[in-house]
């Protein structure tokens, strides 16, 4: 690494003057160890989930005064879709990840899809998916607990392979993986 870039999560040998300007690729080659740390993936999923929840609640509150139970119905669904959709809801990443500069990539390092989302979040989205449930005549308060429960539970196992350095479930089942803005994804 040259002596003006260090200190630069990137390295390439290419770049100063007399070289052109690096491409995207060239730009986002990880330095090891570069990966996003706990506290800051954890205070961006804070302010994703403090969103949502207002979001959630905002529904709840307009339309369970209009709709009674069917509004807590619709509330739920929409907190679970905005969840599933979170990271590509602010050009390609979710409002928490922008404001602490980090962003979801796809094993190539491109901006990932709704459907790589979708499968992503799908471990996190389970507690929304629970308050919609809920409100269904007979198995509404069972489901809520199954689903409440399942939530938690993966919930916590998301964590414990966040907190050991490993992918987590959600990043393993859509192939898709947090990194620094402007940096490629590892290889998964």
């Amino acid at each position: 690494m040259d002596p003006q870039n260090q200190g630069s999560r990137f390295e390439n040998p290419a770049s100063g003057p007399g070289y052109p300007p690096p491409t995207y690729a060239q730009q986002a080659q990880p330095v090891a160890g570069a990966q996003p740390d706990l506290l800051k993936r954890g205070i961006a999923a804070f302010i994703d989930f403090a969103a949502i929840s207002v979001l959630y609640f905002v529904v709840v509150m307009v339309l369970g005064l209009a709709l009674g139970g069917l509004g807590a119905l619709v509330a739920g669904l929409v907190a679970f879709a905005a969840v599933l959709a979170r990271d590509v809801a602010l050009q390609g990443r979710s409002l928490g990840k922008k404001i602490m500069g980090l962003n979801v990539a796809n094993a190539s390092g491109g901006p990932i899809t709704v459907e790589q989302s979708a499968k992503r979040n799908i471990t996190l989205s389970l507690g929304y998916l629970s308050m919609a449930a809920r409100v269904l005549p007979i198995v509404g308060w069972p489901l809520y607990a199954l689903l409440s429960l399942a939530g938690f539970g993966l919930g916590c196992y998301e964590l414990y392979l966040v907190a050991t350095g490993k992918p987590r479930l959600g990043d393993q089942i859509a192939g898709t993986h947090v990194v620094f803005d402007g940096q490629a994804a590892i290889a998964l």
